[in-house]
């Protein structure tokens, strides 16, 4: 399908916006272990890298964009990595938003031993799978169509689970509603779903992942 310099120039920007998504979630959850190390300083810092990748990738599709405005490909070939593009912009760009939630408002205590339990680190091991599942599924794209669509569908398996351990999550923060003060209680009600967002945005590019195999298949 991509053939041409101009083309592969789109796969090596394309390749590195993908990576821009794994880097944003690997780094949040170093972010988040520096919570839990009283790191506020490194915390901080974490932020501004994310916010700096996010800039980065918000440039790669543009640069993109703009290539694929030149008549590269098929127009609805174009259209639907344009809109796998998009799709993982939002992943990114959801990454972002929930970095910042930490940098808001230093969390109290009793918000900081909530996100100890085993049960939020798995919550965040689930999501990190779901990004980089995506990132494979994407790059298998350009090799294996079959490959693209079974990553694909893994991305929807793990978005479920991650939905399962947000219930868990949250009725366990209701639980404890006495215990947590009301702000704290809502930054941590607000991280919880955000992150649940990230494996959401995650499967909606899974999705146009789907779409271009089918085409591909036609």
């Amino acid at each position: 399908m991509f053939k041409s310099k101009r083309e592969k120039e789109i796969i090596e920007n394309y390749k590195k916006h993908l990576s821009v998504a794994l880097h944003c979630m690997e780094l949040f959850i170093e972010q988040l272990n520096s919570l839990f190390s009283g790191d506020w300083e490194k915390i901080n810092e974490i932020e501004r890298m994310i916010y700096r990748k996010e800039r980065e990738g918000d440039k790669l599709r543009r640069k993109n964009e703009y290539l694929f405005s030149e008549g590269l490909l098929f127009p609805s070939d174009r259209m639907l990595f344009i809109n796998l593009s998009e799709e993982i912009d939002k992943v990114i760009d959801k990454i972002q938003q929930v970095s910042r939630i930490l940098t808001l408002r230093k969390p109290s205590q009793e918000a900081i031993e909530f996100l100890k339990d085993p049960r939020v680190m798995k919550y965040l091991e689930v999501t990190k799978k779901s990004v980089e599942t995506l990132y494979f599924s994407a790059i298998s794209l350009l090799e294996s169509r079959e490959e693209a669509l079974k990553k694909a569908h893994k991305v929807e398996e793990y978005e479920s689970e991650a939905d399962e351990l947000k219930l868990e999550l949250l009725r366990k923060l209701y639980s404890e509603e006495r215990k947590i003060n009301i702000l704290s209680l809502l930054q941590l009600e607000k991280l919880i779903l955000w992150i649940d967002a990230i494996s959401d945005k995650a499967e909606d590019a899974s999705d146009v992942i789907i779409l271009i195999t089918a085409k591909m298949k036609a």
